[in-house]
């Protein structure tokens, strides 16, 4: 047995072969990586919302007659996919220059709320807060918006009866 496959536990396993749901998040997430996102921790009843959301905040954020191949590559040149690291200094200044110095940091579930957060102007922050709205008033497992409350089980979900149910 190798190192690796001793370190490795069945959860990290798992997360190595992505189930179904999270490989349509995946690609998503590929197509979208010059809006500047991570693997987003977002609950599967969500997904929808934030993938609206995202696709708004991208139409926003780059000029418009941008190809979707040239703002990846700018985006790629400036940061290696990554929101911590500067490739290369030109591509930076550029990729700043295009998105006004906007970019998404982090997108995660925090207290029962979808977050997104990064560096925006306000018509990106109204988009966001539509989002966290929609978000509050939605299940987080199945996406269901009827009768959706807030539920304290040592952690906070929003979620419909029948999830409440099966969850807590």
């Amino acid at each position: 047995m190798t190192i690796l496959k001793k370190c490795l536990k069945t959860t990290d396993m798992d997360l190595i072969n992505f189930p179904q749901n999270d490989k349509r998040k995946m690609e998503f997430h590929k197509k979208y990586r010059h809006v500047g996102i991570s693997y987003p921790g977002v609950p599967k009843g969500w997904v929808p919302i934030f993938e609206r959301a995202i696709v708004a905040i991208e139409k926003e954020m780059w000029p418009g007659w941008m190809s979707f191949h040239l703002k990846r590559l700018i985006h790629w040149l400036a940061t290696g996919n990554s929101v911590v690291c500067i490739k290369f200094r030109w591509a930076e200044r550029l990729r700043n220059f295009c998105t006004h110095g906007q970019m998404i940091t982090d997108i995660k579930e925090k207290y029962a709320t979808l977050r997104i957060y990064g560096h925006f102007r306000e018509d990106i922050n109204k988009i966001i807060r539509e989002a966290e709205t929609e978000c509050e008033k939605t299940c987080e497992e199945c996406g269901n918006t009827e009768d959706v409350k807030i539920n304290d089980g040592g952690w906070l979900y929003n979620l419909c009866p029948a999830c409440t149910e099966t969850i807590l």
